[in-house]
This record gives C-alpha cells, structure tokens and sequence, in this order.
C-alpha cells in the first residue's frame, strides 16, 4: 500500500529505493495526489518532475510511471520526486481545466496559487511550496498539446528567469531536437518555479487528445538524460542537441467557427502565407490566420471547433545560431 502524507508535511526518506506516496493536498474537496520517490544508492542532487498539470495531457504521466518502473535506485545517484498526475480532478474528467463542479479554474494559469483561495488555487500553492521546499537541482514540467492542439514536440525554457544559462543547457540535453526559448508567462508552474531561482525546462510532445509511443519514449528518455547531464546516472553521457533556440509566435483566431488547418506541423511558411482558415455555420469563409514572418509551423489547431480569443496556429523562429 502506498504511503499517504500530507503534500505540506512530505520529507524525502533517505533510504535508498522506490516509494509510492499518496500526498494529500489541503483542499476542499480533498484530494489526493500521486507521488513516486526514487532515492538513489549514493547521495546526489534531486531532480522533480512534474506532469499531468492539464488533465487531458496524458504522455508525461505514463512516461513518469514508466520510468519509476525502469530506474533501478540502485544506479541512481541522488533522488528523483515524480508528480504524475498533478491535478487528479482534471485527470479524472480528461478535462484542460478542474471541472465547474469544483471550481472550473486552469491550474497552468494560477500559481503561484492562494493558501486561502478556491481549491485549484490552493493546490497551486502547495504544489509551488513543494516544489521550492525541496530546492531540486532542476525541476522538469512536462506537457503536450492536449485534445485541442498539435504540437511539434519540443522542449524549452522560460528567458531571463531563474538561472536561464543552465536551464538552456539542461534543454540542450534533453535530447528533443526542436529547442523553444519561451517568454515569461506567469501562472505557470514552470515560470512560477524558474522565478524562485531553480533551474527550469519544459516540454510540449503532440497531444491531439492521443499518448503516442514515441512522445512517451521521447519524454521518458528525456527525463533520464538529465539525469545523465546531472551526472546521477553514469551509464553514457547525455546528448547535447546542437543548433539554435526558437520563439513562438501565436496566430488567434479571426473568430470563432470551424478551423480549417491549411500547413501542418512541421512545415516551412513564407511571410503572410495562409497557415489556417475559419469557416461559419454554411461554410463561408469568415477569415484566416497567416504567418507574421518565415518560420516553421510549430503548433496548429487539432479541434477543429474553435472559439474566439483561442490559438489557430503558431509559428517559429530561430533567435541565435546556437553555436
């Protein structure tokens, strides 16, 4: 049976092994999160991963559970606390956000959250307590398109938070090719914990409401590379994927309607070439979204109802050579 502890109250054992936690969270509902304690055979920095912030992003939990499977503590030096499934009332709906039954707030958009506040905002405020409590040598938030979008998998940092050269770095090996330099966006976890000085990388695979094998595996060897750039794990060197970082830019939608994606992820554009359009009721055109400069389409709508105020589409571009 599972250990169970509060999230407040949750100290690292220092035996070496795997443990199972069931952390509760000071909510309102109740609720209980999962948590995956690996503790290494020789003493070393600890590495917290996170995913499951969105409950319709399903590769970075399996990918988590699959790799507290594989790792045997006994290769591991240092510790590695695995948060699978983050907000288990989204998970459990396969919903973006906590249902309107509890509170219909999206926990990715909160933090650093409210002790007193309604229950999504207080579980962002135990989970960012948590998180900076520990003081990992590197915190990994793993997300993916979801039902709504398609992603490019990439994996990036936020620019100018916490320690970016490091975050950069550790971005590097992670071993994705496609390498994102995002901007600041607080609310999120990822942004919330790089603001508190704690080296920071997130990812984004696929989505489209799917768990597709090679997003997991991308994502599962991803986390054991840093494990590897660490020096927690000796078995080879992580890679250090070469070439330049990129930037986003979004493309909203003219209105809402139904998204027709005309260039799919992946594919070069020219400036003001149509990336998607909107159709109304009767299919007649209501407008398009077209690239603001060259680039490469790195995110299209998969949903292909949309509403106004969302994302058709987003292009990148490259910001450094990269070296």
């Amino acid at each position: 049976m599972p250990v169970r502890v509060p999230l407040a109250q949750f100290e690292l054992d220092r035996t070496p092994g795997t443990t199972d936690v069931l952390v509760s969270a000071g909510t309102d509902p109740p609720l209980d999160l999962p948590l995956i304690a690996i503790v290494g055979a020789r003493p070393g920095p600890l590495v917290c991963a996170a995913a499951g912030v969105h409950g319709d992003e399903y590769e970075g939990p399996r990918a988590l559970w699959e790799l507290a499977r594989d790792l045997p503590a006994s290769s591991l030096q240092g510790s590695v606390a695995l948060l699978p499934v983050c907000n288990p009332w989204a998970f459990a709906a396969g919903s973006r956000a906590t249902p309107e039954a509890v509170d219909g707030i999206n926990l990715a958009r909160i933090f650093p959250g409210d002790p007193g506040g309604r229950p999504t905002q207080r579980l962002a405020a135990e989970l960012l307590e948590f998180v900076v409590r520990q003081r990992p040598a590197l915190f990994v938030d793993l997300h993916s398109g979801g039902v709504r979008y398609h992603f490019l998998p990439v994996v990036g940092y936020r620019r100018g938070l916490g320690d970016p050269a490091r975050s950069q770095a550790a971005a590097r090996a992670f071993g994705v090719p496609h390498l994102w330099e995002l901007r600041d966006h607080p609310g999120t976890f990822n942004a919330e914990v790089a603001r508190r000085g704690i080296p920071t990388v997130g990812t984004e695979m696929s989505g489209m409401g799917g768990c597709l094998d090679e997003d997991v595996a991308a994502t599962r060897n991803g986390v054991l590379n840093l494990l590897r750039w660490l020096g927690m794990l000796r078995d080879r060197p992580a890679p250090q994927v070469p070439g330049p970082f990129w930037r986003t830019t979004d493309l909203p939608t003219p209105s809402a309607g139904y998204a027709v994606i005309d260039r799919g992820v992946g594919e070069t554009v020219r400036q003001g070439e149509t990336v998607a359009r909107v159709l109304a009721p009767f299919g007649e055109a209501l407008g398009d979204a077209r690239a603001p400069h060259d680039g490469r389409v790195w995110v299209t709508r998969h949903l292909r109802t949309i509403e106004s105020g969302e994302t058709l589409a987003a292009v990148a571009r490259p910001v450094d050579d990269g070296g």
